[in-house]
């Protein structure tokens, strides 16, 4: 019978010292992750790259903005030659002119002359 209780003390040895490794590693894992954690932030090169990444995201921002801007632009140009095509389909026959007004946009004229009625195009005759 002695030989059985020796015979069952010895795995119960090794599973302890397994554990006891187990957590060294995991200690020593931990410390090594603190310290590479206060050597990134110590590091001088670490501010430098997060005030790049600074400028980087508010010069994203400002092209965000900037692409907005334009997007609203054309929105507007957009509904700017919706009213030219309203006007137009309503006298088509008229001859038109497109000015440029002082605010920069292009506004739709129709021309009243009698030259502008020589002007127009001719159909083509089969």
């Amino acid at each position: 019978m002695s030989t059985e209780d020796s015979g069952s003390t010895k795995p119960a040895l090794p599973s302890a010292s397994s554990n006891k490794l187990v957590m060294v590693l995991a200690g020593g894992a931990l410390v090594l992750s603190l310290v590479n954690t206060v050597l990134l932030l110590l590091n001088p090169t670490a501010s430098k790259i997060e005030a790049f990444n600074e400028t980087l995201k508010s010069e994203i921002a400002e092209s965000i903005a900037s692409v907005h801007k334009k997007v609203d632009g054309l929105r507007g140009a957009e509904e700017e030659w919706q009213a030219v095509l309203k006007k137009a389909s309503e006298k088509p026959d008229a001859v038109y002119k497109l000015v440029k007004s002082g605010d920069g946009l292009l506004t739709l004229t129709e021309i009243q002359s009698e030259g502008a009625a020589e002007a127009a195009p001719v159909p083509a005759q089969k």
